[in-house]
């Protein structure tokens, strides 16, 4: 069953053609109408200033925004691994034999041998060798150093 749907003869005969100014509203009593041409710098009571076509992408606002999002993208990100990375490059050119080590696995050792790529670490009675990469930190005895008291 099909069904058809039928349009009122009045809404098919009601004109689609775009509003001129003609079919504007009256001005409400009291409101001041302009008689003459505008003068200089003023617009007319109906008028409206011309509006500058916004760019698709926002303008120098944009610009603006993007800065600060980089500039906080580095002081909040990159340099604080930035300063990470030298502080672990420091500490690992400062190992010395002796040293006791973590590395980053957990496991703690006593420095046998060093080379320049590599950490030979005696955990318990074997000697293993790690990439010096893989030490993580460098055990100090600090509570033994200053008494607290």
């Amino acid at each position: 069953m099909s069904q058809t749907f039928l349009l009122p003869l009045e809404f098919a005969l009601v004109s689609q053609d775009p509003k001129t100014n003609t079919d504007a509203p009256a001005p409400t009593p009291g409101t001041p109408q302009a008689s003459g041409p505008a003068p200089a710098g003023t617009t007319g009571g109906t008028q409206q200033p011309a509006a500058s076509p916004q760019s698709p992408c926002g303008g120098p606002e944009t610009l603006i925004y993007m800065g600060v999002f980089l500039a906080l993208m580095y002081f909040m990100v990159m340099r604080p691994e930035q300063k990470r990375r030298k502080e672990q490059q420091s500490m690992l050119s400062a190992i010395k034999k002796g040293d006791k080590v973590v590395t980053l696995g957990g496991m703690h050792g006593v420095v046998a041998a060093l080379t320049d790529k590599t950490v030979t670490l005696r955990i318990d009675t074997v000697q293993m060798t790690f990439d010096r990469t893989a030490i993580a930190r460098i055990e100090r005895d600090d509570a033994a150093a200053s008494p607290k008291g």
